[in-house]
């Protein structure tokens, strides 16, 4: 701390060979600086160890509010000085910098009905002075007058964020990307314009507010009733007496005159929920919910029940949509505190697990979920029993669709370690598969050894893992000893190798990272990979290399090969100088993409694959793509039209001229049914949690059970932690895999004869190499071995499914498909909120080498940005509800090392995960009701708040205290518009009283918090307004609101949960603070 109790250094930690856990004296620092000196020896070369920086340093200013100049992380690179640090200015906006945006509402239907305008005074711009601007410089910034990699933020007197505003090159000119933010009188935002929109040139018509804008509406309880996404049509909400959404409808439910119902009960918990066929708008639904009575507001369980529709629901059904036809289909139903409506054979009350008998005392527990079977009459059930912790012990799963049954048991040690784990897996007319999974752990509680045992085979151990002295992992034996795969890590815990590449042994597959010491081209600072190498033992086993290159905003510029480049993406000259790079819009729509590679059948012979121009629509639609290379390898030029994509009210791709799809269909999910191309048909089956079951082509039908996948009706492989094991004629054999930073699938082996060595010449089976974006090299290392899984090996990039059949080349994730020929998806990001500055079809926010994807949702960063500390870097799992794999094979960090894993927000969406994932209980059982939303916050890239994360993490440390929490909360969100990228560099919030607060006496907003600077201390920023915040007093219920009046000095009061904001719900309900109904969640 300097003389003014401001923390300016935070020291990295160090390990003591000995000690008694008594406090470490002494010189400690000068004892960090020689551990770093060894242990980090390449981050310090030719560095005395006086001058050793094992600590992130910040500079201050010299005034009262305590801001930070200067923000610099460990190692000799970015030492404070250096020129590579996160740098802050303060200033106020000059006169014609800010464009002054403003709404003006007309009420009717007790609903604000919102218009943009543009002042007509000065221009339409903000007077000098009149706002706060702060500009923030990353460490790739050069430290010249230049805007490039600065990102400039504009705050209002009232501190809301009015304008954001970036910069990259246009044709060699550095040019402004702006997004405004525009507030309604009660603070609530109701347009957001994004840099393609233009907003500082002209304010955009209504064709531009249409296709590139969010637009939102209020009504009179200051609840969001209707929204409008670039892309997309009109969505409507109506919520009942309690504020909850109870129906919902976008675009496409308009059109056909349904509505999305949600039943609750008195605890605000989903009872059941489906499609409600009605004609009537939002404005003449809304008077009927709220005519409802008191007793119509929520549903009781009844122990008699109800048909609905031919669907049986122990509910009274009296809450709105009351009636009994066929324009009700129930598509999920949830029981808790009892079990009822059970599958024949399974005991109502009581079952044992590992000798442990399920507890009675179920009360507040999800007990049964009901999920169906879309355009079935079939259903999913799934039961899970506890112990008396209130920890999944037994977790039965029926699929009456695909006739499969799932039992998973768990034995837990006292403190909720999974000890072992027993998947039995049914189908009718085949025999049992029953896995046996064992875990042990070290004195920490990190998993050492997992070993399998299928059947009556022997057992295998599948890993064995070996820490450092900090933690990380250092060592992982796979299959046995068949390969020792070794990790090693930068000063600010980086990954660097995956194996070393170039050392000789018996690795077969070795991966080096390069970030701020290229062999050649550009050193990066701001986590942004620079270089990648890689070789295997396969047949071609020379080094292969890409070198990076990146515009201004982090998006991939060019890629340049080591093969001739061969594999070029982007276009160079014959001396290695990126003179042709991946062009973009404002909106960061790829608009020029030049690839080389395989211009014949057998790729011998290389040139320019690709030479694409892309054309949109007044929005982010692609409209058509001109490809003036090779048309028939890489992207396929199949027409050459005007209009070449064509997409729904919902913004799903309808048809694509150039694979020949002339038709497809979706569903409510807006996932796709059907693909009609010109050589046939691919249908496919969800249930109504949007998990696919079955896909259906000319010739083969794929069953998706869970973990297990059929095609034709035959097992053919389930997963492991380290690859998959096949299905030989009842024989199961193990296939390994090596995956990169990514999580791609790199390399897949197996020790075919037993002899517990690999012979890479003939148990190598598969390697796969990509181009950024996920398309895959060819013309070396591509033979493909009879001993793998011809099923399995379709899952490579990021560890999704691609989609071959007729042509479609499609990869398949969860809430979208993606193609990686475009490096693009077909359709809009259901979280576009989170990313309004960037186009919502956009993959990975064009970095492919430093972000993947997360299920088609949103783009997340493989490794901190700008975090000192080098512990909390271990990656992050994430558990898939719906691949084929088990969550250790998708993970997010240094090549899938970590032990944390990334939970759903509820119960019911846990049990749902569990019972599809069988594998998933050996991780999740240990997790109490009250815990998930508060692991689903810590554990996701959404959580990015100082205060929010150390409340939270206290609160995770005492439901788990024999979790490492400390070297787990390490995810931040992946945002481009926050380039600040360490929490602490905020100043310490401070709650002062504000007499004039509540003026508009809107509820009860003017009353003062009970317990204010407590709330403040674990408030969460709003999205897109840092000066604004919100929080939970659990104590009193209180939900809170704080704006900042000046630095870190803010006032609070207090509101009802309909009072608040959409942006503070969500908020509230990603961090776990409060579950989807708005209850705080209590201790």
């Amino acid at each position: 701390y300097d003389a003014f109790g401001r923390q300016t250094k935070e020291y990295l930690p160090y390990a003591v060979e000995s000690g008694n856990g008594a406090i470490i004296t002494g010189d400690v620092a000068t004892a960090t600086q020689s551990y770093y000196q060894v242990k980090h020896s390449d981050d310090f070369a030719g560095v005395s160890l006086p001058d050793i920086n094992a600590y992130s340093e910040k500079e201050f200013d010299g005034s009262p509010l305590n801001r930070v100049l200067k923000q610099a992380a460990p190692g000799k690179d970015w030492k404070l000085g250096g020129g590579h640090e996160i740098k802050f200015d303060y200033q106020t906006n000059i006169l014609g910098e800010v464009k002054n945006y403003y709404v003006t509402t007309s009420f009717a239907d007790n609903t604000y009905t919102p218009t943009l305008e543009l002042s007509t005074v000065n221009n339409g711009n903000y007077v000098a002075g009149e706002l706060y601007k702060t500009v923030t410089k990353d460490e790739n910034h050069n430290g010249s007058s230049s805007k490039l990699h600065t990102t400039e933020e504009f705050k209002s007197k009232q501190g809301q964020v009015l304008l954001k505003r970036t910069y990259a090159l246009v044709s060699g000119v550095e040019t402004a990307h702006d997004t405004y933010y525009v507030y309604d009188d009660f603070g609530n935002l109701t347009y957001v314009l994004p840099p393609k929109s233009e907003p500082h040139s002209a304010k955009p018509d209504a064709t531009e507010l249409s296709e590139l804008c969010y637009q939102y509406k209020y009504d009179y309880r200051n609840r969001l009733v209707e929204k409008k996404i670039p892309g997309k049509g009109w969505e409507y909400i109506i919520y009942d007496k309690l504020d909850r959404p109870v129906l919902t409808q976008d675009a496409n439910l308009e059109a056909s005159d349904d509505w999305m119902f949600t039943k609750y009960d008195a605890f605000g918990r989903v009872v059941y929920s489906g499609k409600y066929h009605n004609g009537r708008t939002r404005l003449t639904m809304y008077p009927l919910l709220g005519g409802m009575t008191s007793t119509q507001i929520s549903e009781n369980t009844t122990t008699s029940y109800k048909t609905i529709n031919g669907v049986k629901v122990y509910y009274e059904h009296n809450t709105y949509p009351q009636e009994n036809s066929l324009n009700v289909n129930i598509y999920t139903i949830n029981y808790y505190d009892t079990y009822i409506d059970l599958p024949l054979g399974l005991n109502p009350t009581v079952t044992t697990s590992y000798g442990v008998t399920s507890t009675t005392r179920t009360k507040g527990l999800a007990t049964v979920t009901k999920t169906r079977v879309l355009e079935t009459n079939n259903w999913i059930t799934t039961v899970t029993y506890y112990d008396e912790k209130a920890r999944p012990i037994y977790v039965y799963s029926k699929n009456d669709e695909l006739d499969t049954t799932d039992i998973v048991e768990s034995n837990l040690d006292f403190s909720g370690k999974v000890l072992e784990t027993k998947t039995t897996h049914k189908k009718s007319g085949k025999a049992d598969v029953v896995i046996v999974d064992t875990f042990s752990y070290d004195h920490v509680g990190r998993m050492l050894k997992q070993t399998q045992k299928i059947n009556n085979q022997a057992p295998k151990t599948i890993v064995s893992n070996e820490y450092d002295d900090l933690g990380q992992l250092k060592t992982k034996k796979v299959g046995g000893n068949l390969q020792e795969v070794d990790y090693t890590y930068n000063i600010r815990g980086w990954l660097k190798n995956i194996n070393q590449d170039g050392k000789n042994d018996n690795d077969l597959f070795n991966f080096t990272i390069k970030y701020n010491d290229p062999t050649s081209g550009t050193p990066l600072f701001n986590g942004n990979i620079s270089q990648t190498s890689w070789n295997t033992l396969n047949v071609d086993t020379s080094s292969k290399t890409y070198t990076y290159s990146y515009d201004a905003l982090n998006r991939i510029a060019g890629a340049l090969s080591n093969t001739n480049g061969n594999y070029n993406l982007g276009g160079y000259d014959v001396s290695g100088n990126l003179v042709n790079p991946i062009t973009y819009d404002k909106n960061g729509n790829i608009k020029t993409l030049v690839r080389k590679g395989h211009i014949n059948v057998d790729a011998t012979s290389f040139g320019e694959m690709d030479n694409l121009v892309y054309s949109y629509d007044s929005g982010n639609k692609l409209t058509k793509v001109l490809d003036n290379g090779n048309d028939t390898y890489g992207f396929k030029d199949g027409a050459n039209i005007t209009t070449e994509y064509t997409y729904d009210a919902n913004g799903n791709m309808l048809a694509d001229a150039n694979k020949g799809i002339t038709s497809i269909t979706y569903n409510h999910l807006n996932l796709p049914v059907s693909v009609t191309l010109a050589g046939g048909l691919i249908g496919y089956t969800y249930d109504a949690a949007g998990n696919k079951l079955r896909k259906l082509t000319n010739t083969t039908t794929t069953d998706y059970a869970g973990n297990f996948i059929y095609e034709n009706g035959e097992l053919q492989f389930f997963n492991h932690p380290e690859g998959y094991i096949k299905n030989d004629n009842g024989t199961f054999n193990y296939v390994y895999q090596y995956k990169d930073h990514l999580g791609n699938v790199r390399l897949s082996y197996a020790d075919a004869n037993n002899d517990g060595v690999i012979t890479a010449s003939t148990e190598i089976i598969e390697e796969s190499n990509y181009y950024p974006f996920g398309l895959k090299h060819k013309g070396y290392n591509n033979v493909t071995s009879s001993i793998g899984n011809s099923v399995a090996q379709k899952w490579n990039y990021l560890g999704q499914e691609s989609n071959e059949e007729l042509g479609l080349n499609w990869l398949t994730f969860r809430y979208r498909n993606y193609m990686p020929d475009l490096g693009r998806f077909f359709g809009v990001d259901p979280v576009s909120e989170e990313y309004m500055s960037i186009s919502n079809f956009q993959f990975a926010h064009n970095s492919p080498i430093w972000k993947i994807e997360l299920e088609g949702l949103e783009g997340a960063t493989t490794n901190k940005k700008g975090k000192g500390d080098a512990v909390n870097h271990e990656p992050v799992k994430v558990v898939n509800a719906s691949r084929r794999t088990d969550p250790n094979l998708g993970f997010v960090g240094p090549g899938g090392i970590g032990t944390m894993y990334v939970v759903q927000e509820t119960t019911k969406e846990v049990v749902k995960e569990v019972a599809k994932k069988p594998s998933i209980v050996s991780k999740l059982a240990a997790i109490g009701t009250k815990a998930l939303g508060t692991i689903a916050a810590i554990l996701s890239p959404s959580s990015t708040n100082g205060g929010e994360k150390q409340w939270q993490k206290e609160n995770l440390k005492k439901m788990f205290p024999d979790i490492k929490v400390d070297e787990k909360i390490q995810v931040s969100k992946p945002n481009e518009e926050k380039v600040q990228g360490d929490d602490d560099s905020s100043p310490v919030l401070r709650f002062e009283r504000n007499e004039k607060h509540g003026k508009k006496k809107r509820g009860n907003a003017s009353a003062e918090p009970t317990n204010p600077q407590s709330v403040l201390d674990a408030s969460l920023e709003l999205p897109g307004n840092t000066t604004r915040r919100v929080g939970v007093d659990p104590s009193t219920g209180e939900f809170v609101v704080f704006d900042e009046h000046s630095k870190g000095k803010f006032h609070g009061h207090v509101r009802n949960w309909s009072e608040l904001s959409q942006s503070m719900q969500s908020t509230l309900r990603k961090a776990g603070l409060v579950n989807k109904k708005g209850k705080i969640i209590r201790e």
